[in-house]
């Protein structure tokens, strides 16, 4: 993130909970901003979009405590499981060889994987419908969390995992009237750009909720 856009944003307001060892200390200033922000009307869509990014791969033995996702970012891992949390009980859980891990219990798993499914196969009609600025928001807050922020002067790029998600942070963008450009696939991903300074310091205002 380039400092004249961490200037850019407005004061953070001081951590209100911590996660279980994924400590908000870790992050840095505008990971912490786009974790605490509020949880919007559409928790349900933007934690599809974390669980795309972020899902274990293969088939895991059900445990007392099943793995919705995985990551190496404490803020990504405590957005998650905070929007996970409007549905059931999700924990953040550190482990030596897999990084962070949000759980949910192995009883809620299937509802929760259904309910996500869901989320994510609707995500057009959820990001056409009138009052769907706040669901579009959600999108990029969690594409900025789970594929990090490549930042210069009037440009912001994040990098999704497939090109079904980087064309919904398309559609997102323009329901936010924001240009947003998906680049050709790199390694590491396929990137999406947001172009223009206001529009870029307009995103990291309302998705951090720091208004």
């Amino acid at each position: 993130m380039s400092a004249t856009l961490l200037t850019d944003l407005p004061p953070l307001a001081a951590a209100a909970t911590t996660l279980a060892d994924a400590s908000r200390a870790e992050m840095a200033p505008l990971d912490r901003a786009l974790s605490q922000a509020p949880l919007g009307a559409f928790p349900l869509l933007e934690a599809a979009f974390g669980w795309q990014e972020l899902r274990p791969s293969g088939w895991h033995r059900p445990a007392a405590a099943t793995a919705i996702a995985q990551t190496s970012s404490p803020a990504a891992a405590a957005r998650l499981a905070s929007l996970l949390s409007t549905l059931t009980w999700a924990n953040v859980v550190r482990t030596e060889r897999e990084g962070l891990r949000v759980e949910v219990s192995a009883g809620a798993y299937n509802r929760i994987t259904r309910a996500l499914t869901g989320a994510w196969r609707s995500r057009t009609q959820l990001l056409s419908a009138p009052e769907s600025r706040q669901a579009a928001l959600g999108v990029w807050r969690m594409a900025m969390l789970t594929g990090g922020v490549d930042a210069h002067a009037g440009q912001l790029t994040v990098r999704a995992s497939s090109p079904a998600a980087a064309q919904t942070l398309v559609a997102a963008a323009a329901r936010l009237n924001m240009p947003a450009i998906a680049d050709r696939p790199r390694e590491g991903g396929h990137p999406v750009r947001l172009t223009g300074r206001a529009q870029v310091y307009q995103l990291l205002t309302e998705a951090t909720g720091q208004r």
